[in-house]
């Protein structure tokens, strides 16, 4: 019996995509940098919140469509 099951090669890139993203993010020379009065660890982690639930959704749904 296998215990995992067979994922899609877009839900593969999606989720290498989301870890190297979150590895990037949290690099600690992104402290220190600012944009727009904001440091750039903020902008990356917000963009990790919004990027990361909604690509996912859109992929599993994209990947529903083709069933």
């Amino acid at each position: 019996m296998k215990s995992f099951f067979p994922m899609e090669r877009l839900e593969l890139v999606a989720l290498l995509f989301l870890v190297l993203f979150s590895i990037v993010s949290f690099l600690p020379v992104f402290r220190t940098v600012e944009l727009f009065g904001m440091a750039a660890f903020g902008w990356l982690m917000a963009a990790l919140m919004l990027v990361s639930p909604a690509a996912t959704l859109f992929i599993f749904v994209r990947g529903q469509k083709k069933r």
